[in-house]
């Protein structure tokens, strides 16, 4: 098993000297910006964050309020036409039931050189819009008018917020290059922030003391001020967890609050400290002591068996069957587990508190496992903001078996891909907790047989059985199961180059204890290329692979499949009448090292038939940044070989 190379490296350079605020003037951007055609260090952006500043401050009214306000001022060059997206913003905002951040302040400008001449458009109310995200969020959308191919856009604002203690995440790097980005975060001594560093970029960071005074207030001040140059674009690449984990960016995160003349209050908090406040609410822990609401429904169901592990399969299956899931996440319950068990609907934690509850009632050791999901990112300390979803766990002997309701077509370890994100918290009874590993380790498997004909005139005909189990079984499932036929065949024919496909078949489509199964008859034309008397042939036809995933010369995060997986494929190619082989491609082997996958390439030859069994494995979800290079090769040396040719001749 191979060591995961940190996820967040600090590449923070320290400095003496204190960051200077930028004088930016609104909607008076500099001539040659206005006429650069592109950016100067990536020549192919499409765009480019020119400057940003970002300032950060407690502000005092003279009655005793205090709140937290967050200026920001940017400006954008547009070098492409898909550039003109930046031209709209999304501002998201905290909201609970009792207060709400507010956005104020929103002045933008759309600057156009239009023969020659400066035409610049004042943002308008109508470009402004807001919405609600969820219960805890809304946002602010902003649309720049006129952003077109050229356009310089201005934009400040202005965010207050009631939370005091959240001055969260200030991002660095986009996936856009930024020329000059500056922050300035000024934080009253009475409250103690910590400070978390990630991605890979260069910043300048300053901290030092100033005092603060108004008619309210006399306190010192500790400053933070931040900032980086060049800071190239971030781009999303395929086996990306998500890109955010890897985004240069500070993170404040409060530690302790004195306020003079209130108690010191310590903020700083273990995971344990955060599973057992969790496991206290009565929409988390509380929704796990009810049980009156199924008991009658549930014993008719256990009664039929006395061994555990069936009737948890039985639990499990029941709730999958009963409850329909929202599809909203969140850790916590919205109504509570009797009304989503009534209504036979509910949110994640409805759904998954209620199957813990009810194979506790059946005497079984179950457990909630606190989960982050992929697009919600890896938390870096412990807070209860790191957590947006659960799932139940059942611990037997030395093994943990872990599920999620959620999902109709989930089964026991094979959990929906949004949930495989690093590692879980299982919480116990008594508020103890620990770290349950959420990376499959088990090699799923998609297998592809195929016996074809070859025909002189290039065309081919055959039959194709795919196998697929696990958690290839399960994306099958989630992916195929909710559409047409026809519009799936259809897809597939495009994938395949555009082969026919008839008697198309599958089995166990809703058996999920067994693989799924797909058989298909197909008809391809042109599938080898004649040059003279001679015939080339792929051996893998139109399966082949010819792109390799992985272009980019170096890559600073890992490399992320998502779960174990091999790809096996064994042909059988009937030669076309009155000719003969004249060479094959020969046989094969790559390994990538510590054993994270080989690639094995075997042909055999009869009298008028080629036998191709070749396999492509990835035996770890994740693979370290490290071996980048190595892993581009691999996949190169696949398509190379995959690219070989079976020559033939007249016989």
């Amino acid at each position: 098993m191979i060591r995961l190379l940190p996820l967040f490296i600090s590449c923070i350079l320290i400095a003496t000297t204190t960051v200077a605020q930028k004088n930016f003037k609104l909607g008076k951007p500099p001539k040659e910006l206005l006429n650069q055609k592109q950016h100067a260090l990536e020549p192919d952006a499409e765009a480019a964050i020119v400057f940003k500043q970002s300032r950060i401050f407690y502000q005092f009214s003279k009655n005793g309020g205090v709140k937290l306000i967050k200026e920001v001022k940017m400006r954008l060059k547009i070098y492409k036409k898909e550039g003109t997206d930046w031209g709209t913003f999304e501002i998201p905002l905290y909201a609970s039931r009792n207060d709400e951040e507010k956005v104020n302040s929103i002045k933008g400008y759309t600057l156009n050189m239009v023969d020659g001449e400066l035409v610049e458009e004042k943002l308008k109310k109508e470009g402004i819009f807001e919405e609600k995200m969820n219960k805890y969020f809304n946002k602010t959308v902003i649309t720049m008018p006129n952003v077109k191919v050229g356009s310089v856009i201005d934009l400040t604002y202005k965010i207050n917020s009631p939370y005091l203690s959240s001055i969260g995440e200030i991002i660095f790097q986009y996936g856009i290059p930024v020329d000059e980005i500056y922050a300035r975060v000024d934080i009253p001594e009475f409250y103690v922030f910590r400070t978390f560093n990630k991605g890979f970029a260069t910043l300048t960071y300053d901290t030092f003391k100033e005092n603060y005074s108004n008619a309210s207030i006399n306190a010192l001040e500790n400053v933070y001020a931040l900032e980086a140059k060049n800071v190239p674009s971030l781009k999303e690449e395929l086996y990306t967890n998500n890109i955010d984990n890897y985004r240069t960016a500070v993170i404040f995160e409060i530690a302790s609050i004195q306020i003079p003349g209130e108690p010191y209050r310590n903020m700083s908090v273990t995971w344990d400290d955060v599973t057992k406040n969790i496991y206290k609410l009565e929409d988390f822990g509380g929704q796990l002591k009810k049980t009156k609401y199924f008991e009658e429904e549930l014993d008719a169901i256990l009664g039929t068996t006395s061994d555990k592990m069936k009737k948890a399969a039985l639990i499990f299956n029941f709730v999958k069957s009963k409850i329909n899931w929202n599809e909203y996440y969140g850790f916590t319950t919205d109504d509570g587990v009797k009304k989503a068990f009534q209504e036979q609907k509910g949110n994640v934690a409805e759904i998954n508190l209620m199957l813990t509850a009810m194979l506790r009632y059946a005497g079984i050791n179950a457990n909630p496992v606190l989960v982050s999901t992929r697009s919600h990112g890896i938390p870096l300390f412990p807070t209860r903001d790191g957590f947006n979803y659960v799932i139940a766990a059942i611990e037997i002997e030395n093994a943990v078996i872990l599920l999620d309701a959620t999902d109709k077509n989930s089964l026991p370890n094979i959990l929906p891909d949004h949930v495989l994100n690093w590692k879980g918290r299982l919480i116990r009874k008594d508020g103890s907790s620990s770290v349950i590993n959420l990376i499959p380790t088990k090699k799923s498997s998609e297998i592809r047989n195929m016996n074809v004909k070859l025909s002189e005139n290039g065309d081919a005909e055959g039959k194709v059985r795919v196998i697929c189990t696990d958690h290839v079984a399960l994306r099958y499932r989630q992916k195929i199961k909710p559409i047409d036929t026809e519009q799936y065949l259809e897809k597939l024919e495009n994938y395949y180059n555009g082969i026919e496909i008839s008697n198309y078949s599958v089995k166990n489509e809703n058996d999920l204890s067994k693989p799924v199964i797909e058989t298909y008859d197909f008809y391809a034309e042109n599938v080898f290329e004649a040059v003279g008397d001679k015939l080339y042939i792929s051996p893998l036809l139109f399966m082949a692979e010819t792109e390799n995933p992985f272009k980019s010369e170096k890559r600073e995060f890992p490399v992320d499949f998502t779960f174990p997986k091999v790809e096996k494929y064994m042909f059988n190619i009937q030669l076309p009448e009155g000719y003969k082989i004249e060479s094959v491609p020969e046989n094969a082997a790559v390994k990538l090292p510590e054993n994270l996958g080989i690639f094995r390439y075997n042909l055999k030859t009869g009298t008028n038939n080629v036998q191709l069994v070749a396999s492509v494995e990835i035996n770890s979800a994740v693979v370290p940044a490290k071996y980048y290079e190595v892993l581009k090769e691999y996949f190169k040396r696949i398509i190379d070989k995959e690219s070989e040719k079976i020559v033939l001749t007249k016989a």
